[in-house]
């Protein structure tokens, strides 16, 4: 299919999923941005991901779906009546595959996974093993079957001076200035991919064994806070729980930070996205496929099993990928981490 790029003026790209997701999608905004200077880039995405999408330059307007409402009829009338060129549907699950085709727009560029393909003209082969492709990279594809140059290959996320005056206060009042801060995300989606709190205090343990580090925990759920509570309380002297707030003030927070060390989480990527180097610590998911985004950053597995990549919520046998990953083994990668850097 020949495209026309000179005539198409409205773009909407659609990723649905985790805040993790959609930062890892930011690197296609990028591209598109660059090869489409001055065309009008939409993007449709779930409620709770909007923060990470706000005041980036790449976009011109973002949509956004509220799955507990599910205003489906409104949001085809939306779209539909933006009259797009080109639809880029990066998730294609029935909802957005539909939406993609009434859509109207004559190029649509979707994956080819069962019973979608009435919806694109311009379908992008998502048929990979694991280890073949970044998640990420599932954009660079979608850019390669349009005819787009994909060179920016960095996650994005805005952190403008409200969001940095409030790291700066964060700081100072807890005398954390000229001290080499760890940050610790503790959050995650499923609870069998999550690095858990007992295993965080002796991590910490470790760590310091032989270095002067402080740790400010991050958290979202309530629950969350109460396991940063956890570890505050076996290691007051070393760890400082961050208040309740929103993605892009964590963001300023561990921008400041020497290094991350996460689970794979949302605030993950978010950190990889604000340049600092994160240790992404991997159990059931891949970090080929999930890992922290750019080349500054490392992972850690417990390679000695087999059921590495399960992809289980939970997990059979009390997950022994994480609990049993030996901590002298991340405190090896923290500072191979650190000193690649420098």
């Amino acid at each position: 299919m020949r495209i026309e790029h000179e005539k198409i003026r409205k773009i909407l790209v659609i990723k649905f999923g985790g805040i993790g997701d959609v930062i890892l999608s930011t690197p296609l905004l990028k591209n598109l941005r660059n090869y489409y200077l001055d065309k009008e880039i939409n993007y449709l995405t779930q409620l709770k991901c909007r923060d990470v999408l706000m005041d980036n330059p790449d976009i011109n307007r973002i949509l956004t779906f509220d799955l507990e409402k599910d205003d489906s009829l409104r949001l085809l009338k939306t779209v539909k009546k933006k009259k797009y060129d080109l639809i880029i549907d990066l998730f294609c699950n029935p909802r957005t595959t539909f939406l993609t085709f009434y859509s109207n727009a004559k190029y649509r560029v979707g994956f080819n996974f069962p019973r979608r393909g009435y919806a694109y003209n311009l379908i992008v082969d998502g048929k990979y093993k694991v280890g073949d492709f970044h998640h990420a990279d599932f954009g660079m594809l979608s850019l390669k079957k349009l005819g787009i140059p994909f060179r920016q290959e960095e996650t994005y996320i805005s952190i403008l001076t409200g969001h940095k005056d409030f790291a700066n206060e964060f700081f100072n009042s807890h005398n954390l200035n000229g001290i080499d801060v760890i940050g610790i995300p503790i959050s995650g989606g499923w609870e069998s991919k999550k690095y858990k709190a007992k295993d965080f205090v002796e991590l910490i343990n470790v760590i310091n064994q032989c270095n002067n580090f402080k740790y400010i925990l991050l958290w979202g759920t309530e629950t969350e806070k109460k396991e940063c509570e956890y570890i505050n309380k076996n290691l007051p002297e070393l760890t400082f729980i961050a208040p309740e707030t929103s993605i892009r003030y964590a963001a300023a927070l561990m921008r400041k930070c020497k290094a991350v060390i996460s689970n794979d989480s949302g605030l993950m990527h978010v950190a990889a996205a604000t340049g600092v180097p994160v240790l992404g610590i991997f159990g059931p998911t891949s970090p080929l496929l999930q890992g922290p985004y750019g080349k500054k950053h490392l992972t850690v597995v417990n390679d000695k099993l087999a059921c590495l990549n399960c992809a289980l919520l939970k997990c059979p046998i009390e997950n022994i990928c994480m609990t049993e990953l030996d901590k002298n083994t991340i405190v090896n990668k923290l500072k191979i981490l650190i000193q690649k850097n420098k």
